[in-house]
């Protein structure tokens, strides 16, 4: 039984995370926009010794602010760097503030704090554009590269597949309600980077064994799956490796950290199995339509002939 069978089940799959995701983003308002999208406040603390960032967060959580909802991230061994987008309706800074000192002094009893500063969102039309044309850039580049190193439709096929790894990513990012900020991005364009590599492989031993004369009896179907079939271990065995280390990343980090990392195990898997499932079978449906119309070129010409 051929692999690539099973591909509608994987693009009805895609196709239904992809629609969850809309329907999220439409019911909630849109993607969870984070601080870089959005501004807010950001708090710099002190607490004069190493600190375990958990006693932070708890800090945070005891004076209203849920963690998950604020960005914490280390500036030396003993500072603390605090972005809130917004306190509860209750609440003043300038109390906030104290609060969380006092409750930080318990643990760590030198917890000095600077004044809280408001700063602004980078415009998010700015950012939106700017990773936009990054990713139009590396897929436009990529398919000029794959386009003269195997074929047109290896380069489609190929840029298929990495769209289809964003929007995946996106829709997870919006059914997951995770702030979606410039970490996310260079997610985005770190997945295009690694997924690509994964296609190349596959169309390199297409390619390969397109040459071979005794696969000339094979259709494009079969010459796909087996390729498939013979790369697969290796595809099967980078990615594992890969999303071992970037779980350890996600459960033992930091909030700030797992908002890089989770997005990147999202793509991770989907490029994997886009690259097997996507990538391959739109290339095979390319060349089987080229060949239609070839054979109907040729069925024209010779009834042409038979009228002459």
């Amino acid at each position: 039984m051929l692999l690539l069978n099973k591909t509608k089940y994987f693009m009805i799959l895609s196709g239904l995370i992809i629609l969850a995701g809309l329907i999220v983003g439409i019911a909630m308002g849109g993607l969870n926009l984070g601080l870089d999208f959005t501004g807010g406040s950001i708090l710099t603390i002190d607490l004069g010794e190493k600190f375990d960032m958990q006693v932070v967060e708890q800090a945070l959580q005891d004076n209203g602010v849920d963690p998950a909802l604020a960005q914490l991230t280390r500036s030396g061994e003993t500072q603390a760097v605090i972005r809130i987008q917004q306190l509860p309706e209750d609440r003043d800074y300038g109390e906030f503030r104290e609060n969380l000192l006092s409750a930080l002094e318990k643990t760590y009893p030198g917890a000095s704090g600077s004044e809280i500063e408001s700063v602004g969102g980078v415009t998010s039309s700015e950012i939106v554009t700017n990773a936009f044309l990054s990713v139009v850039i590396a897929a436009a580049l990529m398919l000029i590269y794959i386009w003269i190193r195997f074929e047109l439709f290896s380069g489609i096929a190929a840029v298929a597949a990495l769209v289809h790894d964003v929007l995946i990513m996106t829709a997870v990012m919006s059914i997951a309600r995770v702030p979606v900020n410039s970490s996310y991005i260079a997610a985005c364009l770190t997945i295009v980077g690694y997924s690509i590599n994964d296609t190349i492989v596959v169309f390199d031993r297409i390619r390969e064994n397109r040459k071979k004369i005794s696969l000339k009896s094979m259709t494009p179907m079969e010459i796909a799956d087996l390729s498939v079939r013979e790369t697969l271990p290796r595809t099967i065995n980078t990615s594992l490796t890969t999303l071992v280390t970037i779980l350890a990343v996600y459960i033992f980090g930091v909030p700030s950290i797992k908002e890089f990392a989770l997005p990147i195990i999202v793509g991770l898997i989907a490029g994997t199995y886009s690259s097997i499932f996507i990538a391959s079978p739109i290339w095979m449906k390319l060349l089987e339509l080229k060949r239609q119309k070839q054979l109907g070129q040729v069925s024209e010409k010779k009834a042409k002939k038979a009228k002459a």
